[in-house]
């Protein structure tokens, strides 16, 4: 395939051929590999400011840059920056023991992310729905297997408080990539990195 016709491709579904074969080139590719370099170093710095309070729970910012990684990179690299970002951030701001549960919990998120966003039309819709996914699959009903295996107690018991601490913030987290996206989007497509993600009027539309 040409690189113009590379660059450009747009997929509607994941679940074609073409897809994985341009995912798994982004692992060969220097430029992808600067740039999942540079989202890691991103995401250390956006755990330094205090996160958003929200109801009973709280917003951080390392999301956005897991997201915006996995919208550049796409789901093969994706996975190995989870795990990067995640064994480093461990190592460098270390909290209790560690467990790989969670390091299998931040690669999921990235996966999750790269699944709705790389090569798609960026929508709202889709939007909510990486965080949906993200929020109720990834941190809530899996998050709750891996706290229950590290500090006991029945899965319930972790599963509902984490549900309900995870749906305040996906509107929030939503509205954050929006912004971030809506600014970021044509900077990185006058650099030939994504391809043309925005609406007909170079906006994110709502579907």
């Amino acid at each position: 395939m040409p690189q113009t016709q590379s660059v450009d491709q747009l997929y509607r579904t994941p679940l074609t051929p073409s897809y994985w074969r341009q995912a798994r080139a982004a692992l060969s590719s220097p430029k992808m590999l600067v740039f999942a370099a540079l989202m890691v170093a991103l995401t250390r710095a956006l755990s330094i400011p205090p996160s958003i309070p929200i109801g009973h729970t709280s917003l951080s910012f390392g999301f956005l840059a897991r997201s915006l990684c996995a919208l550049v990179c796409g789901p093969v690299l994706g996975l190995a920056f989870g795990f990067v970002e995640d064994i480093l951030g461990f190592i460098l701001k270390p909290t209790g023991e560690f467990f790989f549960g969670y390091t299998l919990s931040t690669m999921l998120g990235v996966l999750a992310y790269a699944l709705c966003f790389y090569r798609a039309r960026i929508t709202v819709w889709r939007l909510v729905l990486a965080n949906l996914l993200v929020n109720l699959l990834v941190n809530a009903a899996l998050g709750s297997v891996w706290t229950m295996m590290v500090r006991g107690g029945g899965y319930w018991g972790w599963f509902v408080p984490s549900l309900g601490k995870n749906l305040l913030t996906i509107v929030p987290k939503a509205v954050l990539l929006y912004i971030l996206y809506q600014a970021l989007l044509p900077i990185l497509r006058q650099m030939r990195i994504i391809p043309n993600q925005l609406g007909p009027k170079g906006l994110i539309s709502f579907f």
